[in-house]
């Protein structure tokens, strides 16, 4: 150890030296530089260890517990002054008592060693359990006669930690079931694909073992893995997946398949699916569908139509005529020369093109005429020389006086075909797309609910 004293007391007088002659000394207050055997590095100051001769300790500006080092493992050490040079001095001279435990930790506290700073308010509670100035430091909360640290106040508050995280017990479970399910549906979704391989490209004996597996899974945590794994396949592999949701019980599979309707685009697949569906009783099946007609997408709404008529809901009438008709708003550039009212409209020939939408200072791309069609508005563009009489683009001028394509919203509005079937199949009457027709028979002579039996009285 002494040889290691001396080692450091050399290095030090060699920076003095330089010092007095003239040569900057530069340090970022971290500590001693400490080159260890092996090309590691690091910051601080060493003190030697009292319970281990053959160590040292090396005390750091961040961190409660010094590092410990055999003495062979430190080569050099190139001293750089910085508070934890002042620190050991005060700490050797500060009494085991509360106020200079807490005096010292201010101090470190001041010079930036906020992990030594709570190492000394920490002593001074040792010395007095009752100093308020360190609780307060630390963060504790006075609780009648008692301090309470952080953790003990969220516990006081019936809180759990969980992954590093306070919250309710109620959300921990939550987490943890959501975790348990997580890792259910992933070894879930493994085995799905293995079976779809075999299915798929196997032997025909071991594909037929495979889909009789699939046909036994009654489990309602494979539903999510069923769909993600097989949901997007081949419609043979999307037919098989419907009735593999069929067979699984519970609001799960019921809510999938209503989803596979909605989103299936073969009709000969969701005739199936709609054979699965037939056969459900859960609630949610018509809540969901009856959710779908306030779609925006047309085909949405349609299919959920369809689906409902074939369920024979008639209590969905109200929703069903609500989705007769349904208007879609959006933004779309159109010529400034175009009058489509206070922000809607549709675009219409016979107005000024050639709006300058983009220019590179040799060319300019011009804004083409929109192709128009049902529900679509699409523009196209061009390029011409740049020309100096063109208005700039700085302005919003155009090769053709115009200001160039601006922003309106415009509303398009479609005929659900089959919401309209559907409600003529469960009714029996047929408004066309007359809303308020239908709101006025249906305010008038609707009946939900079949009238009832007349039981005749037994003598």
């Amino acid at each position: 150890m002494s040889d290691l004293l001396m080692k450091i007391s050399r290095v030090r007088f060699f920076w003095g030296v330089a010092a007095l002659w003239g040569f900057v000394v530069t340090h970022d207050g971290r500590g001693d530089q400490i080159f260890l055997r092996g090309g590691g590095q690091i910051r601080g100051k060493v003190i030697p260890d009292s319970a281990h001769p053959d160590r040292v300790s090396v005390l750091r500006t961040t961190g409660k517990v010094p590092l410990s080092f055999q003495k062979p493992q430190i080569i050099n050490v190139v001293a750089e002054p910085g508070p934890l040079d002042e620190y050991l001095v005060k700490r050797k001279k500060a009494a085991e008592t509360a106020s200079d435990q807490y005096d010292l930790g201010l101090w470190c506290e001041e010079h930036k060693l906020a992990d030594l700073a709570t190492i000394h308010y920490e002593a001074a509670l040792k010395h007095d359990a009752a100093f308020a100035p360190a609780h307060q430091k630390l963060g504790h909360v006075l609780q009648g006669d008692s301090w309470l640290t952080s953790d003990e106040v969220r516990q006081a508050q019936g809180l759990v930690r969980y992954k590093g995280k306070w919250m309710t017990p109620e959300e921990r479970d939550h987490r943890e079931a959501l975790a348990a399910t997580s890792a259910e549906q992933a070894s879930w979704a493994r085995r799905i694909r293995l079976l779809r391989q075999a299915i798929v490209g196997g032997p025909s004996d071991r594909s037929r073992e495979a889909e009789m597996q699939l046909m036994e899974i009654r489990d309602p945590i494979a539903v999510k893995p069923l769909v993600r794994v097989l949901g997007e396949d081949t419609a043979s592999v999307r037919t098989l997946l419907d009735h593999v949701l069929g067979m699984i019980p519970g609001p799960e599979a019921a809510a999938a398949l209503v989803q596979r309707i909605l989103s299936e685009t073969d009709s000969d697949v969701r005739h199936t699916t709609l054979s699965e569906l037939e056969r459900r009783s859960e609630r949610n099946v018509v809540t969901l569908l009856i959710k779908a007609l306030g779609s925006s997408n047309s085909e949405i709404v349609n299919r959920s139509a369809w689906t409902l008529a074939n369920l024979d809901a008639v209590k969905t009438v109200p929703h069903l005529i609500t989705a007769l008709i349904t208007t879609e708003y959006r933004v779309v550039m159109v010529p400034s020369g175009e009058n489509t009212g206070p922000g809607f409209g549709s675009v219409s020939p016979g107005v000024p093109y050639g709006a300058p939408i983009f220019t590179n200072g040799s060319s300019v791309g011009i804004l083409t005429p929109p192709a128009v069609g049902p529900g679509v508005v699409a523009y196209g563009a061009t390029q011409a020389p740049w020309l100096p009489t063109a208005t700039s683009l700085a302005t919003g001028g155009g090769l053709m006086g115009s200001r160039g394509p601006v922003p309106r919203v415009l509303s398009y509005s479609y005929q659900n075909v089959e919401v309209l079937s559907a409600l003529v199949k469960l009714t029996g009457q047929d408004f066309g797309y007359d809303i308020p027709t239908w709101r006025q028979w249906l305010r008038t002579s609707f009946q939900p609910d079949p009238a009832p039996v007349r039981r005749v009285r037994q003598p």
